[in-house]
Protein backbone atom coordinates (compact mmCIF):
# COMPACT_ATOMS: atom_id res chain seq x y z
CA UNK A 1 0.00 0.00 0.00
CA UNK A 2 1.23 3.45 -0.87
CA UNK A 3 0.16 7.08 -0.48
CA UNK A 4 1.20 9.58 -3.13
CA UNK A 5 0.12 12.72 -4.95
CA UNK A 6 -2.54 12.47 -7.65
CA UNK A 7 -1.69 11.85 -11.31
CA UNK A 8 -4.00 12.61 -14.25
CA UNK A 9 -4.25 8.88 -14.97
CA UNK A 10 -6.00 8.47 -11.58
CA UNK A 11 -8.99 10.62 -12.57
CA UNK A 12 -11.47 7.86 -13.45
CA UNK A 13 -10.65 5.84 -10.30
CA UNK A 14 -10.98 8.89 -8.04
CA UNK A 15 -14.32 9.85 -9.58
CA UNK A 16 -15.61 6.28 -9.17
CA UNK A 17 -14.59 6.05 -5.49
CA UNK A 18 -16.09 9.49 -4.90
CA UNK A 19 -19.52 8.32 -6.13
CA UNK A 20 -19.22 4.91 -4.43
CA UNK A 21 -18.62 6.49 -1.00
CA UNK A 22 -20.53 9.81 -1.09
CA UNK A 23 -23.39 8.71 1.20
CA UNK A 24 -21.61 8.33 4.55
CA UNK A 25 -19.23 5.83 2.95
CA UNK A 26 -21.92 4.17 0.81
CA UNK A 27 -22.91 4.80 -2.86
CA UNK A 28 -24.39 8.16 -3.76
CA UNK A 29 -27.53 6.65 -5.26
CA UNK A 30 -29.14 6.63 -1.82
CA UNK A 31 -29.92 10.34 -2.27
CA UNK A 32 -28.71 11.34 -5.76
CA UNK A 33 -29.62 9.55 -8.96
CA UNK A 34 -27.10 10.84 -11.52
CA UNK A 35 -23.54 10.04 -10.39
CA UNK A 36 -21.98 11.60 -13.49
CA UNK A 37 -23.58 14.93 -12.67
CA UNK A 38 -22.21 14.67 -9.12
CA UNK A 39 -18.65 13.71 -10.06
CA UNK A 40 -18.46 16.24 -12.90
CA UNK A 41 -19.09 18.93 -10.29
CA UNK A 42 -17.72 17.70 -6.97
CA UNK A 43 -14.83 15.39 -7.89
CA UNK A 44 -13.78 17.46 -10.90
CA UNK A 45 -13.32 20.46 -8.64
CA UNK A 46 -10.26 18.71 -7.22
CA UNK A 47 -9.06 16.52 -10.09
CA UNK A 48 -9.24 19.46 -12.51
CA UNK A 49 -8.46 22.49 -10.30
CA UNK A 50 -6.52 21.31 -7.22
CA UNK A 51 -4.38 18.40 -8.35
CA UNK A 52 -1.40 19.57 -6.28
CA UNK A 53 -3.37 19.03 -3.05
CA UNK A 54 -5.04 15.77 -4.07
CA UNK A 55 -3.56 12.63 -2.52
CA UNK A 56 -4.38 9.04 -3.41
CA UNK A 57 -3.89 5.69 -1.70
CA UNK A 58 -3.04 2.77 -3.92
CA UNK A 59 -2.85 -0.96 -3.34
CA UNK A 60 -2.24 -3.83 -5.75
CA UNK A 61 -1.40 -1.15 -8.34
CA UNK A 62 -4.83 0.49 -8.20
CA UNK A 63 -6.22 3.60 -6.53
CA UNK A 64 -8.32 2.59 -3.51
CA UNK A 65 -8.79 5.91 -1.73
CA UNK A 66 -8.18 9.64 -1.86
CA UNK A 67 -7.95 12.86 0.08
CA UNK A 68 -9.23 15.88 -1.83
CA UNK A 69 -8.35 19.25 -0.38
CA UNK A 70 -7.19 22.79 -0.91
CA UNK A 71 -5.22 25.40 1.07
CA UNK A 72 -7.65 28.28 0.42
CA UNK A 73 -11.39 27.56 0.33
CA UNK A 74 -12.37 31.08 -0.77
CA UNK A 75 -9.99 30.96 -3.70
CA UNK A 76 -11.19 27.53 -4.77
CA UNK A 77 -14.83 28.63 -4.57
CA UNK A 78 -13.97 31.51 -6.92
CA UNK A 79 -12.30 29.13 -9.38
CA UNK A 80 -15.29 26.77 -9.26
CA UNK A 81 -17.64 29.63 -10.16
CA UNK A 82 -15.32 30.63 -12.98
CA UNK A 83 -14.48 27.23 -14.47
CA UNK A 84 -16.65 24.36 -13.18
CA UNK A 85 -20.12 25.94 -12.99
CA UNK A 86 -20.15 27.38 -16.55
CA UNK A 87 -19.10 23.99 -17.90
CA UNK A 88 -21.84 22.28 -15.89
CA UNK A 89 -24.53 24.74 -16.97
CA UNK A 90 -23.54 24.30 -20.61
CA UNK A 91 -23.89 20.52 -20.27
CA UNK A 92 -27.29 20.90 -18.59
CA UNK A 93 -28.44 23.14 -21.44
CA UNK A 94 -27.32 20.51 -23.96
CA UNK A 95 -29.27 17.81 -22.15
CA UNK A 96 -26.15 15.93 -21.05
CA UNK A 97 -27.58 15.20 -17.59
CA UNK A 98 -30.81 13.55 -16.51
CA UNK A 99 -32.26 15.26 -13.42
CA UNK A 100 -34.19 12.38 -11.83
CA UNK A 101 -36.57 12.81 -8.91
CA UNK A 102 -33.98 11.99 -6.22
CA UNK A 103 -31.53 14.55 -7.59
CA UNK A 104 -34.21 17.24 -7.86
CA UNK A 105 -35.38 16.56 -4.30
CA UNK A 106 -31.86 16.81 -2.94
CA UNK A 107 -31.17 20.09 -4.76
CA UNK A 108 -34.43 21.47 -3.41
CA UNK A 109 -33.66 20.29 0.10
CA UNK A 110 -30.18 21.81 -0.09
CA UNK A 111 -31.72 25.20 -0.87
CA UNK A 112 -34.20 24.82 1.99
CA UNK A 113 -31.44 23.74 4.40
CA UNK A 114 -29.37 26.78 3.42
CA UNK A 115 -32.30 29.13 4.06
CA UNK A 116 -32.97 27.48 7.45
CA UNK A 117 -29.38 27.92 8.58
CA UNK A 118 -28.70 24.20 8.70
CA UNK A 119 -25.33 24.54 6.97
CA UNK A 120 -22.29 25.28 9.10
CA UNK A 121 -20.56 28.63 9.29
CA UNK A 122 -16.77 28.33 9.21
CA UNK A 123 -14.19 30.96 10.13
CA UNK A 124 -12.07 30.80 7.01
CA UNK A 125 -9.54 33.23 8.43
CA UNK A 126 -8.50 30.57 10.93
CA UNK A 127 -9.40 27.44 8.95
CA UNK A 128 -8.94 28.38 5.28
CA UNK A 129 -8.04 24.87 4.09
CA UNK A 130 -10.53 22.02 3.80
CA UNK A 131 -10.51 18.34 2.93
CA UNK A 132 -12.66 15.37 1.91
CA UNK A 133 -11.43 11.83 2.40
CA UNK A 134 -12.80 8.44 1.33
CA UNK A 135 -11.51 4.89 1.10
CA UNK A 136 -13.04 2.08 -0.98
CA UNK A 137 -15.07 -0.26 1.24
CA UNK A 138 -12.83 -3.31 0.91
CA UNK A 139 -9.69 -1.33 1.85
CA UNK A 140 -10.93 0.35 5.02
CA UNK A 141 -9.26 -0.51 8.31
CA UNK A 142 -5.74 -0.60 6.89
CA UNK A 143 -4.62 2.81 8.14
CA UNK A 144 -4.83 4.47 4.73
CA UNK A 145 -7.04 7.30 5.94
CA UNK A 146 -4.55 8.22 8.65
CA UNK A 147 -1.66 8.16 6.18
CA UNK A 148 -3.55 10.37 3.73
CA UNK A 149 -4.35 12.87 6.48
CA UNK A 150 -0.76 13.00 7.70
CA UNK A 151 0.49 13.66 4.15
CA UNK A 152 -2.02 16.43 3.49
CA UNK A 153 -1.57 18.16 6.86
CA UNK A 154 2.22 18.09 6.48
CA UNK A 155 1.78 19.73 3.07
CA UNK A 156 -0.39 22.47 4.59
CA UNK A 157 2.10 23.12 7.38
CA UNK A 158 4.95 23.44 4.90
CA UNK A 159 2.88 26.06 3.06
CA UNK A 160 2.20 27.99 6.33
CA UNK A 161 -1.56 27.42 6.14
CA UNK A 162 -3.02 28.39 9.55
CA UNK A 163 -5.75 25.78 9.81
CA UNK A 164 -7.97 23.23 8.08
CA UNK A 165 -11.58 22.18 8.43
CA UNK A 166 -13.77 19.30 7.30
CA UNK A 167 -17.48 18.58 7.30
CA UNK A 168 -18.99 15.23 8.25
CA UNK A 169 -21.96 13.93 10.24
CA UNK A 170 -22.82 11.93 13.34
CA UNK A 171 -23.51 8.98 11.01
CA UNK A 172 -19.80 8.77 10.22
CA UNK A 173 -18.95 6.76 13.33
CA UNK A 174 -15.67 5.38 11.96
CA UNK A 175 -13.97 8.54 10.70
CA UNK A 176 -14.89 10.94 13.52
CA UNK A 177 -12.68 9.21 16.15
CA UNK A 178 -9.77 9.36 13.69
CA UNK A 179 -10.21 13.09 13.18
CA UNK A 180 -10.34 13.68 16.93
CA UNK A 181 -7.26 11.52 17.51
CA UNK A 182 -5.32 13.66 15.04
CA UNK A 183 -6.28 16.83 16.91
CA UNK A 184 -9.37 18.05 15.08
CA UNK A 185 -11.87 19.73 17.39
CA UNK A 186 -15.62 20.09 16.92
CA UNK A 187 -16.44 23.61 15.73
CA UNK A 188 -20.12 23.28 14.91
CA UNK A 189 -22.94 20.75 15.29
CA UNK A 190 -26.43 21.31 13.95
CA UNK A 191 -29.37 19.15 12.83
CA UNK A 192 -30.06 19.04 9.10
CA UNK A 193 -32.87 17.63 6.98
CA UNK A 194 -30.58 17.41 3.97
CA UNK A 195 -30.42 13.61 3.87
CA UNK A 196 -33.89 12.84 5.19
CA UNK A 197 -35.06 11.17 1.96
CA UNK A 198 -32.35 8.52 2.48
CA UNK A 199 -31.93 8.26 6.27
CA UNK A 200 -35.59 8.78 7.28
CA UNK A 201 -34.24 10.41 10.45
CA UNK A 202 -32.48 13.69 11.30
CA UNK A 203 -28.76 13.90 10.75
CA UNK A 204 -26.45 16.15 12.72
CA UNK A 205 -23.93 17.90 10.50
CA UNK A 206 -20.53 18.21 12.19
CA UNK A 207 -17.74 20.62 11.35
CA UNK A 208 -14.25 19.93 12.67
CA UNK A 209 -11.20 22.18 12.60
CA UNK A 210 -7.50 21.83 13.23
CA UNK A 211 -5.17 24.76 13.90
CA UNK A 212 -1.77 24.31 12.29
CA UNK A 213 0.03 27.45 13.47
CA UNK A 214 2.10 28.01 16.58
CA UNK A 215 2.38 31.05 18.81
CA UNK A 216 0.36 34.25 18.75
CA UNK A 217 -1.46 33.59 15.47
CA UNK A 218 -2.66 30.23 16.77
CA UNK A 219 -3.82 31.87 20.00
CA UNK A 220 -5.74 34.50 18.04
CA UNK A 221 -7.52 31.83 15.99
CA UNK A 222 -8.36 29.89 19.13
CA UNK A 223 -9.97 33.01 20.62
CA UNK A 224 -11.91 33.60 17.40
CA UNK A 225 -13.12 30.00 17.33
CA UNK A 226 -14.21 29.92 20.98
CA UNK A 227 -15.41 33.51 21.33
CA UNK A 228 -12.91 34.21 24.15
CA UNK A 229 -10.95 37.41 24.55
Amino acid sequence: MNVRLYRPADRAAVHCICADTAFFGAPIEAFWGNRRLFTDYFAATYTDLEQQYLWVAEATEQVVGYLMGCPDTRQLDHRVRRHILPRMLARVAMGRYRLDARTRRFIGQYIVSSLRGELAHIDLACYPAHLHINIALEWRGNGLGKRLLHAFLAQLRSADVPGAHLETSDHNIIAVPLYEKLGFRLLDRRPTRLYMQATKEPVHALTYGLLLLEGAAKHHCHQAATGDG
